[in-house]
């Protein structure tokens, strides 16, 4: 059984902006000890700020990049052990939650969340040994309570909601895209954003009209040892809408009712938060809105989840701000239940073994896999001398027939020296196909000899060895493409049968032989992994970015137990009564002014 892990949440500063700047706003939050954030109430500025304990508290100085090392990383680390993964950024409108989750490019530093988990899970992939990798992505958008697919071919149609046994909840007909590298995930991210629905409004030139999720899901599989077992993992990078008051952002018309739909969906978010850490809650509302119910696995289930919590500094936001913590501070309460997702029923994965079983199966048939390869280059040559042949007869044709035109009296001797030539070109070929003949008669041969000492097995399929220039294979497991039942139907249709006739079976063998190759290589092409498996460099490095987030969780984790120590404070063993009076005084002291603020706040 799982063990509870709790929501990690951090919260994220950014700087103030123009319009900000020019309002002459002052700052109200404050970042102490990399885990607490002070926020100032601009109403009582010598009152006792607000305090909030949280995974981590980055300020206007913060860079994705040190978000990322410090608290994204061990998540995706654990995405690709096949654990389920959730990132998603939240606050009011025009806080720099697209900032964190996309990001820009320039400088190199503020490359967003998303972009960062690319690059990360290739660079795993890549430099692993003996596993292998089928990496799929979608991408979609909650638009005024409709899902639609970003990567779809009708971007505006609307998808529905659907619940599995197994599966749990998932999107019916959303698109998914076979990845090989991160610029192909970066492509699809483009295009996605591009089909996103945004809007300028007071507080935010380019306001996101929308929740969107983008999904990475990995399929895994060990290539060394007997051991078939299948592991997947899967990725949530959400970058939600803003919260929105109307006064402020001046919506009316369509973003008016925008934002209502954001304010609703956002609004049944936080109840689905309160009631998981209530306690007494038995009826959880995840129904309330399309964004908790494809969070609810996030919220509460079988993920790892991580709350990017951003704020403004100005003091003209401190009621936003305020909402913002509290809800933070309400996640972080949040019990999940993670698990290695092993051997799940609906991996693509197993599916193409089977196909790549029914492949090897046809091929053992015509002759062990290895003769066929063999026979393939012979049979590239020969194709070569086939077309060498003709082509020279083209061109002795052409220039006989130039001769022809030009001196007609001579018609007959060239119309007999044409005939002996159209004579010659026949013998050329006849013998071409006769040594084609005597190949495939001894690779069927072969193959009964074979099958006669050594039975075709029933186990798991690997293309080992197969020459890459004849065939385009490489060794590693055959993932993607047509379904099983498809390709085994196209084979039979091209089988020779008594009814059809053929006059040349290994011709037909062979067409058949090429298209079980092409076929192995098109599913070779879906599966990475291994690829950099001998960049020292590239290993180097990841064992470098692992260390340091080694030690930044131990430091985070370290400062966060200091702020609860007050809690302790009470319970602790003095060596004598003065130290204890001190502490128990200064404590006494910060709780007297958290009293009165709360009192003020009430009032």
């Amino acid at each position: 059984m799982a063990s509870p892990e709790t929501v990690k949440v951090i919260v994220r500063c950014r700087p103030m902006n123009k319009r900000e700047k020019d309002l002459k706003c002052e700052c109200v939050v404050q970042m102490s000890n990399n885990t607490s954030c002070l926020l100032t109430n601009p109403a009582d500025p010598s009152g006792e700020p607000k305090s909030f304990a949280f995974d981590g508290a980055y300020f206007i100085d913060s860079t994705t990049e040190g978000i990322y090392n410090d608290v994204s990383f061990p998540l995706v680390e654990s995405v690709l052990e096949g654990y389920n993964g959730t990132v998603f950024a939240y606050g009011q409108t025009g806080c720099g939650k697209s900032f964190t989750m996309q990001g820009v490019t320039d400088p190199p530093t503020q490359r967003g969340i998303i972009p960062r988990a690319f690059e990360h899970i290739f660079e795993v992939i890549q430099t692993t040994e003996n596993m292998k990798y089928l990496v799929l992505a979608s991408y979609l958008e909650i638009y005024n309570e409709e899902i639609r697919d970003l990567l779809g071919t009708d971007v505006k149609k609307k998808l529905d909601l659907k619940e599995h046994p197994d599966k749990g909840v998932y999107v019916q007909g959303l698109s998914q895209h076979p990845v090989h590298n991160t610029s192909e995930c970066e492509d699809l991210m483009d295009r996605g954003w591009k089909n996103r629905s945004t809007g300028s409004t007071l507080m935010n030139a380019d306001s996101s009209r929308s929740h969107s999720i983008f999904t990475i899901t990995l399929e895994m599989m060990e290539t060394a040892g007997e051991s078939d077992a299948i592991r997947s993992g899967k990725l949530n990078l959400v970058d939600l809408a803003g919260s929105e008051r109307q006064a402020k952002t001046g919506a009316s018309g369509d973003r008016l009712k925008e934002a209502t739909k954001i304010n609703l969906s956002l609004s049944a978010l936080g109840n689905v938060i309160s009631a998981l850490v209530d306690g007494k809650s038995k009826h959880i509302p995840y129904r309330d809105s399309k964004l908790t119910r494809l969070l609810q696995d996030s919220l509460g289930g079988n993920t790892k989840t991580l709350m990017v919590a951003c704020l403004s500094p100005a003091d003209n936001n401190y009621d936003e701000t305020l909402s913002t913590l509290r809800y933070a501070n309400r996640a972080k309460n949040i019990k999940n239940k993670p698990k290695i997702n092993e051997d799940p029923k609906d991996a693509m994965l197993r599916e193409y073994q089977e196909e790549i079983r029914k492949l090897k199966d046809m091929l053992e048939k015509q002759g062990p896999l290895e003769t066929i390869v063999s026979v393939a280059p012979d049979e590239s040559a020969l194709e070569e001398e086939r077309e060498k042949v003709r082509q020279e007869y083209e061109e002795k044709m052409r220039k006989m027939k130039e001769e022809m035109m030009a001196e007609q009296q001579n018609n007959a001797l060239l119309q007999a020296n044409m005939d002996n030539l159209k004579k010659q070109y026949e013998d050329e070929l006849h013998k071409v196909s006769e040594k084609s003949k005597e190949l495939h008669e001894r690779a069927i041969q072969m193959s009964q000899k074979e099958t006669a000492t050594q039975p075709v097995g029933n186990e798991a399929v690997w293309v080992d060895d197969i020459d890459t220039e004849s065939s385009g294979v490489n060794r590693g497991l055959i993932s993607t493409g047509t379904g099983p039942d498809e390709f085994s139907n196209s084979m039979r249709y091209n089988t020779p049968t008594a009814e059809t006739g053929t006059s040349n079976p290994p011709d037909m063998m062979n067409s058949m032989q090429k298209e079980a190759l092409k076929r192995l290589k098109e599913l070779q092409e879906q599966m990475v992994g291994g690829e950099k498996s001998q960049d020292k460099e590239l290993k180097a490095k990841r064992s470098k970015r692992k260390k340091y987030t080694e030690k930044r969780i131990k430091i985070l984790s370290e400062a966060l137990k200091n702020v609860d120590d007050e809690d302790g404070i009470m319970l602790k063993v003095y060596d004598d009564i003065h130290e204890e009076l001190k502490a128990k005084t200064e404590l006494a002291k910060k709780q007297k002014s958290k009293v009165h603020c709360t009192s003020k706040f009430i009032n």
